[in-house]
């Protein structure tokens, strides 16, 4: 999406916008990020020697997958957003590409391990049953890693 700035060409001009971006879903990282209601954009750009600063808040509601049950949950978010674009890296300096900006920042602001709720108890590794809808049967035996050559230790056939 461009924001037209034809009519801040003043040194010092500033120019407020309020608009709502229809926005396809993302993938970073062979994650897919959903974006489920347009993307609220307040912004004030304001007009300098040498670039356009950006400043203002976005608001989006994305669909992500939890990294310990694989469920997709809906996470809201608001973002302050502070960007200065360099009127020498424009294509033309009365339109303002917004599409980077927009992505650059949601992907900035995703969390390391989504997870659908603190206390998610994920899937079984033996069954691939979602721990949080029921409980399974399977007898898991949690042996660290580092120890686990100490299990034979004591084999009782010696």
């Amino acid at each position: 999406m461009y924001i037209n700035l034809s009519d801040l060409k003043e040194i010092g001009g500033r120019k407020q916008v309020s608009l709502e971006l229809e926005f396809h879903d993302l993938e970073f990282v062979n994650r897919e990020i959903e974006i489920e209601k347009p993307i609220e954009l307040e912004l004030e750009i304001f007009n300098t020697t040498d670039s356009f600063v950006i400043e203002g808040k976005l608001k989006a509601e994305l669909i992500l997958s939890c990294s310990r049950c694989l469920q997709k949950y809906s996470s809201p978010i608001e973002l302050n957003i502070s960007e200065d674009v360099l009127k020498s890296e424009m294509e033309d300096e009365e339109e303002l590409y917004l599409d980077e900006i927009v992505v650059d920042n949601i992907i900035l602001s995703l969390p390391m391990k989504p997870l659908c709720s603190d206390s998610c108890k994920g899937i079984c590794p033996e069954c691939g049953q979602n721990l949080n809808e029921a409980e399974c049967d399977c007898e898991i035996e949690i042996l660290d890693p580092r120890l686990a050559k100490l299990k034979d230790f004591y084999n009782e056939d010696e």
